[in-house]
């Protein structure tokens, strides 16, 4: 797809050096990119096409410097997402055609934000200056090469594409570039802007966000935005600087953010020589720097319109900066999750830092101030295979047995969560929460991880953060994370299923008394992997239940509403598209919950629709498309307290169970039905007294 080119008719401010302010829009002064050092030469001669099929893979030294091509790198990765956060991107340059991220969920053009992400027609990104979809940089004379380039500079060291006779090769080109311009025609910007393109960049999927960017004055907002992204899951590079400057004496920021929150959540990059040392540019410290990567003599994409003679070339070279090597680590970065999709930001920070070249400098000093050393990605994949266990094979959940089920007690009750056999004996038993926390706890079971077991999934209920916590059977804290604004306090719910068909559960996440009607789909790592408004946007809280209805390996959602329901049941696949929908229990319930299984053994799943509060007791059984099979009464006719269902076949006869519990109001009190929906046994889960209902999961 083609973006239009900007154009503007303000003047332009011609410096050596620009940067990026706090808060506001300032005049620039010195020290943007990372304190960018750039000479721009246009080619007039053009070497012999390299063997890897890229005509400037000559020039491309640093590839070699960082073992590139000894890397065991597999085909088919995971699609990974780099978010570039610069001064605008060439969308026609002939090496990244097709390398840039596309929101599919929005229609270019027609002014609705349809994907209701908060930004219209947003088809490739943002721009986040001028407030509209193209985030091409402003290209009216007069121009300043090294502000238009630089985002298609960082982009391609990122994802040119490989051997398609054209200029040069990514780190990562199966990776896809998510453009978000922040920095204005002079390089200037705003950490306002900034702010916001990280929380596009996490909430659209990015998987890394690189910032060759810097200023010297902290901005606690930012500081807090780039924490929440790092929890997210995602992965965020930052470019030391390069004033020739000891960052632990003068921060620079986002890469010394870490020294104020007390963990590392910026990988700060510095940047090295063709002679491993330091260039002489490059700021240091040992609280900042990670690592270092080349920084200097680096051939590039650079912004290209025949138009213009200053724009004549596609591509260019020197360009030097701690902004080019902060994309070589985020290339290296993509490459790292596109390998292993389960890597956390924490491990791959210290896979970089495990498998680095030692830098040349002659002091000691001297090296411990440049971060661990210089990068090395063919060690980077070895040590990721020990880190995180090598690739694992995915084991479908109807593989998995399931011998116990999960269950909590709603708002009233202490945070405790239980795990029982079939025959009603503890088989663990834990907080999922702070103890003195009352808001009740929502509970789902899944294998989040891919490792063949199933863990447990917690969401705190009303008065609790929208934080998601993530045990293992024996009630073992394996992660966390916050699935809103942390400030919410209205409660969550949560789901667990395979929406992409990889063999490894997601964590869906639903706001309860905040609610805006967004389902959101996380990794176990809480990395949003889509989100989407089934019913539009409402304040309705919504329940969501996941299993496999068709034939394709993606599981879908079953969507229903806890208040204001007419009993319509919805569909949707794992991206967010209708399917279907019917209605249930005859469309006399307000409220109501979902569950599927395949209770007659034929292969295919029966969806279950339990009643909520204020109405009879009912689970009716329906098939795929919405047709009544069976009803049971969970409970005596005058229990108005809503119904709480999983399915299960506990015992491993073959058969499937149905449990039942009160969502509210009722005793802890599971009662189990067989398979033809007549009442085999029930007992207590917790103190017979309690009438707080419960969430129960299996």
């Amino acid at each position: 797809m083609t973006i239009s080119k900007k154009t503007d008719t303000m003047p332009l401010l011609i410096m050596r050096h620009l940067s990026l302010f706090t808060e506001a829009k300032l005049p620039t002064t010195k020290g943007f990119f990372a304190g960018l050092v750039i000479a721009s030469l246009v080619l007039t001669t053009f070497p012999a096409q390299a063997q890897s099929g890229d005509r400037f893979d000559d020039e491309l030294w640093y590839l070699d410097q960082i073992s590139l091509d000894q890397a065991d790198i597999k085909t088919g990765l995971s699609p990974t997402v780099v978010a570039v956060l610069d001064a605008g991107f060439d969308f026609d340059h002939e090496d990244l055609d097709g390398q840039y991220w596309v929101n599919t969920d929005e229609t270019a053009g027609d002014q609705t934000d349809n994907d209701g992400n908060g930004y219209e027609d947003d088809v490739m990104g943002w721009d986040f200056v001028d407030n509209d979809p193209d985030p091409s940089p402003d290209t009216t004379p007069p121009i300043r090469d090294s502000v238009v380039s630089h985002g298609t500079v960082i982009a391609g060291i990122i994802v040119a594409k490989q051997g398609n006779g054209f200029g040069i090769r990514g780190i990562a080109p199966e990776a896809k570039i998510m453009p978000l311009r922040v920095l204005n025609r002079d390089g200037g910007g705003s950490t306002i802007d900034v702010r916001r393109a990280v929380r596009y960049a996490v909430e659209n999927g990015a998987d890394v966000i690189n910032l060759s960017i810097n200023f010297t004055t902290s901005d606690q907002r930012l500081r807090e935005t780039l924490e929440w992204a790092h929890d997210q899951g995602v992965i965020i590079v930052g470019a030391i600087g390069n004033g020739n400057t000891d960052t632990d004496l003068t921060p620079v920021y986002p890469a010394c953010y870490d020294g104020e929150i007390g963990k590392n959540i910026v990988i700060g990059v510095g940047a090295s020589d063709r002679f491993d040392k330091k260039a002489e540019f490059s700021n240091f410290g040992s609280k900042c720097v990670d690592l270092v990567a080349p920084g200097v003599d680096i051939f590039a994409t650079v912004y290209h319109d025949p138009s213009q003679l200053l724009l004549s070339t596609a591509y260019s070279s020197p360009w030097e900066g701690t902004s080019l090597a902060a994309p070589i680590v985020s290339g290296a970065a993509a490459l790292l999750r596109g390998m292993y999709p389960s890597i956390t930001p924490d491990q791959v920070r210290n896979v970089l830092k495990l498998s680095v070249d030692p830098i040349k400098e002659t002091s000691l000093e001297a090296r411990i101030r440049l971060g661990a050393g210089r990068l090395n990605v063919a060690k980077a994949l070895e040590v990721a295979k020990i880190v995180v266990a090598g690739p694992r094979t995915s084991v479908a959940k109807q593989d998995i047995s399931t011998t116990s089920f999960a269950i909590a007690q709603a708002h009233g009750s202490s945070p405790q969560v239980r795990r029982y056999d079939g025959r009603g004996n503890v088989i663990a038993d834990f907080y999922a929460y702070n103890k003195a926390f009352t808001g009740g706890v929502r509970v789902a079971m899944g294998d989040v991880d891919g490792d063949g077991q199933l863990e447990i999934v917690t969401g705190a209920g009303p008065g609790g953060g929208p934080q998601v916590r993530v045990f293992d059977l024996d009630g073992r804290p394996e992660r966390q994370f916050f699935a809103f604004e942390e400030g919410g306090r209205g409660g969550i719910y949560v789901a667990t299923g395979d929406t992409n068909g990889d063999g490894i559960d997601e964590i869906i996440v639903t706001a309860d008394r905040d609610s805006t009607g967004q389902v959101r789909i996380f990794n176990q790592h809480g990395h949003l992997k889509g989100s989407f408004f089934p019913l539009g946007r409402t304040d309705a809280a919504l329940a969501v239940s996941v299993a496999n209805l068709d034939d394709d390996p993606e599981e879908e959602l079953l969507i229903s509403t806890m208040a204001e329901s007419d009993g319509t049941v919805w569909v949707y696949d794992g991206t967010g598209v209708y399917v279907r929908s019917f209605v249930a229990l005859n469309g006399e319930v307000d409220s109501l919950t979902t569950t599927t299984a395949d209770l007659d053994g034929d292969g295919v799943s029966e969806i279950l629709v339990a009643s909520g509060p204020g109405h009879t007791p009912r689970v009716s059984v329906y098939n795929q498309q919405g047709v009544l099979l069976d009803t049971l009464l969970a409970f005596a006719s005058n229990f108005m307290g809503g119904v709480s269902v999983t399915v299960g076949d506990i015992d491993n006869n073959g058969r499937k169970e149905v449990y039942t519990a009160p969502l509210t109001a009722g005793g802890p009190q599971v009662r189990i039905f067989n398979q033809t929906l007549d009442l085999i046994g029930g007992f207590f889960t917790f103190d017979q007294g309690n009438r707080y209902g419960t969430f129960v999961s299996m």
